[in-house]
Formats: C-alpha cells, sequence, structure tokens
C-alpha cells in the first residue's frame, strides 16, 4: 500500500447532489440471508482470477450507480478518466436512478449483478453476507494506489466485514468518500439579532447550544406563531455518543440505547421541540421540510453534510459550517455521524484485476481529486482534505475545516451495524411515536428495549452462535 502522489486536476461544470454522500438505504428487507462470505466469495475470486483478460486485450467490465443527470455526468467523467488511463478496459455504466436496493438485490440474486457495484454503507452488511463481493483485502494490501494509513479510519472500517459484522476483518469494499455531518447556520440571521456566531474550532455544549437557539427563535410578526427556528430537527445519534451512550453493545447482540445516557439525550431532543420550541415540530414541517425552512431563512441552523456545499453556493444569504453540539464540552467531535457509499467488486466477476483498477480508480487520488473538486465531498485521504483541492478558499464555507475535524471523530450511522437492519427498523417505528408522545424517554426506552433485542436475535442468529 504504497502512498502515491497526486495533482490538482481541472475543476468538473457538473456537481453531484447530496444523495451520494448521504446515509444510503435501509437495509432491512434481506429475508433469508444465510451463508458467510469468506468461502463463496473467495472461492469465486479464485475461479475468476483464471479469467481475468490479459493485460494486451481489450475487456468490458460493468459498474453501477445510481443519481439524477448531473451525477450521472460526473460520473462518466471520472471512468473517461479511467479508460483514457487504461485503454485495454472498456466500462459500461449501467444507471438505476430510482429503486436501486431493489433492484440490486433482484441482480444480485439472479447473477446479473455488474462487475463494480456501487453500494450504500447501510446494503453493504446485507450484501457482503450474501457473499455478493470479493474479498479485496490482498489486493488492498499489495496495491501502489492505496495507501491505508493516509484515508479515514471511520470511513474505511465500514467496508470490513469479519463474517457477523461491519468494522473488523477483511474489505470488501473501498469508500467512494465520507460524508461527516456538520451544523450550518444563516450568518445573516445571527446578525440581525445579535447572536455571535458559533466556534469553528470545538463544539458547543448542548446548554450554549440551548441558549444560541432560544435567541434565534423568532416571531417576527408578533402574530403569535414562530417564524424562524434556531434549529432544524437533531439528528439524535450524534447526541447519544457525545452524551458517552451507545445503542448497541460492542458485540452487537444487545440494545443499549436504554441506559441512562441514551435516555438523557433523547430526553433532550424532546424537549428541544416540546419544552422549548426552538426547533419545529411534525405540524410545522409538514408543510415545509427542514432544507427548505434553511433555504427560506426560516431556520438559523440546521444539521446537514458536505453533500448540500454546491447546493448552498447558490444561496442569496451568507452562510457557515460549525461542529454539532456536544453533550459537554469536549474535543473529540464525536457528535454526529458520518455516511458513505463505496465500491465493491462482484464475486462472480471474470475479470477481478480490471475491476479492482476500477476501484482503485475511484478510490484513489484521480478520481478523489476529480470529484473533491466539485465541492460535495471528503475526500478518501487526509493529505488531499488539507489542500486547496478541499479547502477551496475564497469560496464557502469559510470554515471548511471543520468537515475534516468532523471526519476524525464521526463514525458510521446504526444502519451499518448489522446484516439485517429489522431492529432499527423497529427503533425508528418506534422513535417516530415516541417524538409526538408524552412518554419520558427513559420509560419509552425500557419498554422498546425487549422488542429490539428480539429483533436483533431474529434477524442475526449467527451473532449468538
Amino acid at each position: 500500500m504504497k502512498k502515491k502522489g497526486w495533482i490538482t486536476l481541472a475543476s468538473l461544470s457538473l456537481v453531484l447532489s447530496s444523495m451520494l454522500a448521504a446515509c444510503g438505504s435501509n437495509n432491512s428487507a434481506n429475508g433469508g440471508d444465510t451463508g458467510t462470505p469468506g468461502a463463496a466469495s473467495t472461492a469465486a475470486a479464485t475461479t475468476a482470477a483464471t479469467d481475468s483478460a490479459k493485460s494486451n486485450e481489450k475487456v468490458e467490465i460493468s459498474i453501477s450507480t445510481w443519481g439524477a443527470s448531473d451525477e450521472l455526468a460526473v460520473f462518466k467523467e471520472v471512468l473517461k478518466g479511467f479508460e483514457a488511463a487504461n485503454p485495454n478496459i472498456k466500462v459500461k455504466l449501467l444507471h438505476i436512478p430510482n429503486d436501486y436496493p431493489t433492484k440490486m438485490n433482484t441482480m444480485i440474486s439472479g447473477g446479473t449483478a455488474p462487475d463494480v457495484l456501487f453500494v450504500s454503507d447501510g446494503d453493504f452488511p446485507r450484501w457482503v453476507k450474501q457473499g455478493a463481493f470479493l474479498d479485496i483485502q490482498d489486493r488492498v494490501e499489495k496495491s501502489d494506489k492505496i495507501d491505508v494509513n493516509d484515508m479515514w479510519e471511520t470511513g474505511l472500517n465500514r467496508y470490513k466485514f469479519d463474517g457477523n459484522k461491519t468494522g473488523t476483518g477483511d474489505f470488501y469494499a473501498l469508500p467512494k468518500d465520507i460524508g461527516p455531518t456538520v451544523m450550518y447556520y444563516n450568518k445573516e440571521i445571527f446578525d440581525k439579532y445579535g447572536v455571535s456566531y458559533p466556534s469553528a474550532d470545538k463544539p458547543m455544549t448542548w446548554d450554549e447550544a440551548l441558549a444560541m437557539w432560544q435567541k434565534l427563535t423568532v416571531d417576527t410578526n408578533n402574530d403569535g406563531k414562530t417564524d424562524i427556528y434556531g434549529s432544524g430537527p437533531i439528528w439524535w445519534e450524534g447526541y447519544v455518543w457525545s452524551n458517552g451512550g451507545k445503542i448497541l453493545s460492542d458485540d452487537r447482540k444487545e440494545f443499549t440505547l436504554n441506559q441512562p445516557e441514551g435516555a438523557e439525550a433523547l430526553q433532550h431532543i424532546y424537549d428541544l421541540t416540546n419544552k422549548y420550541k426552538v426547533v419545529p415540530d411534525a405540524r410545522v414541517l409538514q408543510s415545509m421540510n427542514d432544507g427548505q425552512m434553511f433555504e427560506a431563512g426560516k431556520l438559523a441552523t440546521i444539521t446537514a453534510g458536505r453533500w448540500m456545499v454546491p447546493t448552498y453556493r447558490k444561496l442569496k444569504f451568507d452562510w457557515d459550517v460549525a461542529p454539532i453540539p456536544a453533550a459537554k464540552e469536549q474535543n473529540e467531535w464525536n457528535t454526529g455521524w458520518s455516511g458513505s457509499v463505496g465500491f465493491g467488486i462482484n464475486a462472480k466477476t471474470k475479470h477481478p484485476d480490471e475491476a479492482f483498477k476500477l476501484v482503485e480508480y475511484f478510490a484513489g487520488t484521480e478520481g478523489q481529486t476529480k470529484m473533491t473538486e466539485l465541492g460535495f465531498q471528503i475526500p478518501n485521504f487526509k493529505s488531499m482534505s488539507n489542500t486547496d483541492v478541499f479547502l477551496q478558499k475564497g469560496q464557502k464555507p469559510e470554515h471548511a475545516e471543520v468537515f475534516i475535524n468532523a471526519a476524525k471523530g464521526e463514525g458510521p450511522g446504526m444502519w451499518t451495524y448489522l446484516p439485517n437492519g429489522k431492529w432499527s427498523d423497529t427503533l425508528n417505528q418506534a422513535l417516530g411515536t415516541y417524538w409526538k408522545g408524552t412518554q419520558s424517554a427513559q420509560d419509552f426506552l425500557n419498554d422498546l428495549k425487549p422488542k429490539v433485542d428480539a429483533a436483533i436475535k431474529q434477524g442475526n442468529p449467527e451473532l449468538f452462535k
């Protein structure tokens, strides 16, 4: 894994939309996930390697992606660069703009999946458990284009699998990006109401954030209705983590959100909406979602990822970014989750060498430079993050380094934890009721624990063997 130098390439004229860097799709509908990836995909790799084309032969491989027309155009530009660098390889692009996980499930089951699969970090655990991907550990270790020591550990680990859970084991995919979440804020609202900007150097505490949001929650025309809210809806996972709580036990066998740290975090979030009223409730959000409210100047702050930068650069008002608030004063920045999508190689490919070259290109410095210059993503490489390729001085946000610090501390969301996501479906459905109800967080979580524990065991029985 020799570190390879890189140079800045010309900026592309198109931008990717937010969905590519976002968290990915739900992974619960996996019915009868069985088998282990090691035996199936290793055997497939051995067979496939014997069929891989010789270096001087023209071969065609395929890759899938989702997304709108602007995303597709960027994908094609990156592929054009790859084909120019690898004239013996032709890449066929399979564009699946809608219902990607369901359609890819069908292709994987039917043996018609492409050579390289675009995969969300949420779908990865399920598909790797089904044996869909090659084990690429040896290829990564031998690569002179992938320096894992210069890549974000929080991005890399979510594409490892040990047969039962993600985070450990061998690589079965490599990340395209890492998408940490931060707090965007409307500087003009802060200025109008004389509120100091949040620090870019460390997270505010919950108490500090509440005091700030109360000053920014305003009835502008004195009609008894709030016109500007201090914050958009809170992404609760980071609040739990920054308070010392965990959603599952380390071995992923038990639901632990009902511990005092988790209950305290959920109660605080509930109170921000229902007691302090600095966050809009579900009724308000029915007519306009939080993104629309922020763009319309009706939210002073909003939680989002780097993927929103191209969109927000078009806004008429001035804005910047800061860390998501933490339970107490800290420097760890574990106050939110980061999303990611990656590239895995089909276990049944006839061209594993060529497929890995394509994965290397996207995950390596060539592809990363092209996509990072668009402004929508955090590059895989730490060294690239500290240059103008990413920081882009003179463009918003002023404090782009906030994303770098967030990438260091923010881990993957809970949708990546286990191959079967029935447990998280159970949790999310219950939370939807909790936010609108009157039950205390502690009572709610205590009542919920046996249901989530049962869903973990039912969906992931291999953990208990």
